[in-house]
């Protein structure tokens, strides 16, 4: 049992030793319970994640399932930065946010019932204005915050219209030296429907 080992450290001493300790787990074959609030740590050290909510397993996987694949917007938030949108589902393949409707492809909800959209914001595209015509789930949004994270950026957006939820989208620095960040007041992003995820709405 490993009980939060690497907090007390430095954040390059941290990433380092994560590896050590599992490089020794694996030659040594043994059976580790690690507990963690690290999100990344859990991520990149753990065969498989267990997700605790109130003191209740809520999801248990691989790192890349529960990541991909979160079964509730809890797990979906706890691991990672993900973007909700409140609406109400009008179709098999679409719900509607306020005035903007999206095109889903993972859909489990019934017609009329409340649905909140999931989204990372490394999956949220930004547009050129070529990129717009005849696309289906475009939003236009104001760019609020940009912060450098070193490999990317990260934009905080203010969607335009009836959506009341701010945004998070993440994009590397080639992108952001070609987009010419700070010149720009407005992005137009496009919410790939495959990278959309639909949850019943706690509202």
């Amino acid at each position: 049992m490993l009980d939060e080992p690497l907090s007390a450290l430095d954040a390059k001493v941290r990433v380092k030793l994560r590896s050590e300790i599992t490089q020794l787990q694996k030659s040594l074959g043994i059976t580790t319970v690690m507990v963690t609030h690290d999100q990344a740590e859990a991520l990149a050290m753990a065969d498989r994640v267990v997700v605790m909510d109130k003191g209740y397993i809520a999801q248990v996987g691989t790192a890349h399932s529960i990541y991909q694949y979160p079964q509730s917007p809890f797990v979906a938030n706890f691991i990672g930065v993900m973007n909700f949108l409140q609406g109400i589902v009008v179709g098999s393949d679409q719900v509607c946010c306020g005035n903007l409707e999206f095109k889903v492809t993972q859909n489990q909800l019934s017609v009329n019932q409340k649905a909140t959209i999931a989204i990372r914001p490394e999956d949220i595209r930004i547009l050129d204005n070529k990129e717009t015509d005849n696309l289906n789930n475009t939003l236009d949004a104001k760019v609020e915050e940009i912060e450098f994270l070193g490999s990317v950026y990260r934009l905080k957006l203010i969607p335009q219209g009836d959506a009341k939820e701010d945004l998070i989208v993440e994009i590397n620095t080639s992108q952001a030296r070609q987009l010419n960040l700070e010149s720009i007041d407005y992005l137009t992003l496009y919410f790939p429907p495959e990278s959309i995820q639909t949850f019943t709405s706690e509202n």
